[in-house]
């Protein structure tokens, strides 16, 4: 982890929508208690079971949020930029309640989470936006639960691959940046799975598989995949 000077606030160009409501006064509160840092890929932003002691708001990258439950550790989402994660927690119990690590090399900015809650209760439509994400993120949550539930491997990876092409990378070739163990937990399936139906799809002409590098070659038939589950 390497931090980085002070955020300047006012002139970052990837602010969240709540950050943007803020006067130039709260601006400058916010400022005064926020500061950068970089994460390497792996490298643990938060601890579950730790207190907690900021806010995280995500710039660049990508993190996986996961849980320790009765016989393994599950990822339980992937967060990308730009986003504020742990806010539940300030708002409930003041112990990380999940871990947060770097999945490829992210920048954050940790926000003081008095300061955070000062600002929810001084500017209205701050606290608007920040309920607004975390409803949002909530309904995402449900989605991605049922989906995990009711279909089969092939529709839950078909899901995946979707979702970092359209949602994270925004392109058809990207770097998968999950491992196939990471893969499998994230698809709730084992590795060998989770290798089994990437052969597969690559056998049907849906995507080619390069290393690390995955292009999807025929998106129509993976959203019909997806949809059938």
């Amino acid at each position: 982890m390497d931090f980085s000077e002070k955020s300047n606030c006012s002139t970052c160009r990837i602010k969240s929508c709540a950050v943007e409501v803020l006067d130039q006064h709260e601006l400058e509160i916010l400022q005064t208690n926020c500061s950068g840092a970089s994460y390497k890929r792996g490298e643990r932003i938060f601890q579950q079971g730790t207190l907690i002691s900021n806010i995280v708001y995500v710039k660049s990258g990508l993190i996986k949020i996961h849980k320790k439950g009765p016989s393994k550790d599950q990822i339980l989402k992937l967060v990308n930029p730009p986003r504020f994660i742990g806010i539940p927690t300030i708002l409930g119990d003041r112990v990380n309640q999940y871990s947060a690590t770097a999945v490829v090399p992210t920048e954050v900015c940790f926000i003081v989470t008095q300061i955070f809650k000062t600002l929810i209760s001084r500017n209205g439509k701050f606290g608007h936006e920040i309920i607004n994400g975390l409803c949002q993120d909530e309904l995402q949550f449900f989605d991605r639960s049922i989906n995990q539930m009711q279909k089969q491997i092939h529709g839950r990876l078909a899901d995946a691959l979707l979702y970092f092409s359209n949602d994270i990378f925004c392109a058809d070739a990207f770097i998968m940046p999950l491992t196939r163990a990471e893969l499998g937990d994230f698809v709730h399936t084992t590795r060998e799975s989770v290798t089994r139906t990437l052969t597969h799809f690559k056998n049907d002409g849906l995507i080619t598989v390069e290393g690390k590098k995955i292009t999807l070659q025929d998106k129509f038939r993976l959203q019909k995949i997806s949809q059938i589950g």
